[in-house]
């Protein structure tokens, strides 16, 4: 449900932002956001309809996979370091698993690969616009 809220702040920042039209836009999602990007393009292409800066404008999404440090042994770790993990929460959640509902939660379910904590923080877990193309002028890249 939350992707119809992220295509709107979307629309409404390209609308507020820009003065010509815009024919592409990029937005980078964290992996776990666990946004359904089917959702997301088509509450975008819906919404985009009311305005003419972006009734013609693409969406282009791009999932940003996380990185996570551990705050009890400082080291820094990738998603894969840790996908067996996820796997075994999903297995025993089902689809409607914890991380998928409140992806806060990884610490609670996840630790260390190296030392075993949960006390770790992921980085990159922010939704933001990368890049805009408009018509006729050259692209705006954040």
């Amino acid at each position: 449900m939350h992707e119809w809220s992220i295509a709107y702040s979307v629309v409404k920042t390209l609308t507020e932002n820009f003065n010509k039209r815009i024919s592409k836009v990029t937005l980078v999602i964290p992996l776990f956001s666990f946004l359904d990007v089917g959702i997301l393009k088509e509450a975008f292409n819906e919404l985009k309809k009311e305005n003419p800066i972006v009734e013609n404008a693409e969406l282009e999404v791009k999932i940003q996979e996380p990185s996570f440090r551990c705050r009890n042994c400082n080291r820094e770790f990738k998603f894969s370091d840790i996908q067996q993990q996820v796997g075994e929460v999903k297995n025993s959640y089902g689809e409607e698993y914890p991380l998928h509902l409140m992806p806060e939660l990884f610490p609670a379910f996840i630790k260390c690969p190296y030392c075993g904590s949960h006390d770790i923080e992921a980085i990159g877990q922010e939704i933001y616009i990368e890049k805009v193309e408009e018509y006729g002028a050259v692209e705006r890249v954040s």
